[in-house]
C-alpha cells in the first residue's frame, strides 16, 4: 500500500489562512510526507497554518512530534503560527495526557482556529524579485533601507541593508532570487528564496560575517521552501528603545533596466 492510500492530505484556502484536513494513516512512512507539506504550507506565507487531526491514526504517539518541528521551523521563519484542530475529545485527552505535541496552540474547532490567527498588517513584509546581474547586492541593500525607514527601525538602517548584501552575496544562482523582509513585533527577518544550496564553509563564513555586522541578538537558518527552493534567513531583535515614528513616502522605483 502506498503512502497515498494510507494517508490523503486535502489542502485548502480559507479566509487568507490554509487548512490542511490529514485523513488516514500516520507512520514511519508517511513522516516524511506530512512533514515535507506542512513544510510548504507554511513557506507558502500566507497568514497562517490549521491543521484538522480527527481523521489522523497515529501508529505511535511519537510520531506527532511531526508538528512540533514544524511548528519550530514555521515560528523561526517565516514567523507564522501553526495550529491543531481536535474536536474528538478522546483524541484530545490522548494527546494532552501525553503531553503532545508540545508547543502547538490546539482548538476544538477550525473556526475557533481561524479567528485566533493574527494578521501581519500589508506593509510588514516586502517581497522583491533581484535583477540577475552585479548590481543584485546593491538593489538589494536599498530595498532593505527603504523598509527599515518604512518601518521605522532606526537601530537596524546600519544592520538590516548589510545582512541583505550578505545574504545575496552568497547565493551563486542563475535564476531569479528573491529578499525577502518581514517586520512582526520586536524581530525583523531578512532573507532570500533560491535554488542555490550553500555549503557548511560557506554557512561558517556567512554567519561568521552576520556576527560582525549585527549590533543586536540575530539567528540564523534555511527552511525549505518547496520546488526545490530554499529560504535562507536571519531574524534580528528590535531594540525597543530604538524605534521612532515610521515614515511614509511614496515608493520610487530602486532598479531600472531598460533593453
Amino acid at each position: 500500500m502506498g503512502n497515498d492510500d494510507r494517508l490523503s492530505i486535502d489542502i485548502r484556502e480559507q479566509n487568507g489562512v490554509l487548512v490542511v484536513r490529514l485523513n488516514g494513516r500516520l507512520d514511519w512512512s508517511t513522516y516524511l510526507r506530512v512533514q515535507d507539506v506542512l513544510l510548504d504550507c507554511a513557506t507558502r506565507e500566507l497568514v497562517g497554518v490549521v491543521v484538522e487531526l480527527d481523521d489522523l491514526i497515529a501508529e505511535s504517539p511519537a510520531l506527532l512530534v511531526v508538528f512540533d518541528v514544524v511548528w519550530l521551523s514555521a515560528a523561526r521563519w517565516p514567523g507564522i503560527p501553526l495550529m491543531l484542530v481536535v474536536s474528538d475529545h478522546q483524541l484530545r485527552s490522548t494527546l494532552e495526557a501525553r503531553g503532545l505535541p508540545r508547543h502547538i496552540p490546539c482548538y476544538s474547532s477550525t473556526q475557533a482556529a481561524l479567528a485566533a490567527v493574527v494578521r501581519l498588517r500589508q506593509e510588514d513584509r516586502v517581497d522583491a524579485a533581484l535583477p540577475t546581474c552585479r548590481c543584485q547586492p546593491h538593489v538589494a541593500e536599498r530595498i532593505t533601507e527603504r523598509a527599515c525607514e518604512r518601518w521605522g527601525v532606526q537601530s537596524l538602517l546600519d544592520v538590516a541593508p548589510q545582512v541583505a548584501v550578505e545574504l545575496v552575496s552568497h547565493i551563486e544562482d542563475k535564476q531569479p532570487v528573491s529578499l525577502l523582509l518581514r517586520m512582526r513585533g520586536d524581530k525583523m527577518s531578512v532573507a532570500v528564496r533560491t535554488y542555490s544550496r550553500l555549503d557548511l564553509r560557506q554557512w561558517n563564513t556567512m554567519r561568521r560575517n552576520v556576527a560582525s555586522i549585527a549590533v543586536c541578538n540575530f539567528t540564523m537558518g534555511e527552511t525549505p521552501a518547496g520546488g526545490g527552493r530554499h529560504v535562507i534567513w536571519t531574524v534580528l531583535d528590535v531594540p525597543v528603545d530604538s524605534q521612532r515614528p515610521p515614515s511614509y513616502f511614496p515608493e520610487a522605483a530602486v532598479f531600472t533596466h531598460q533593453a
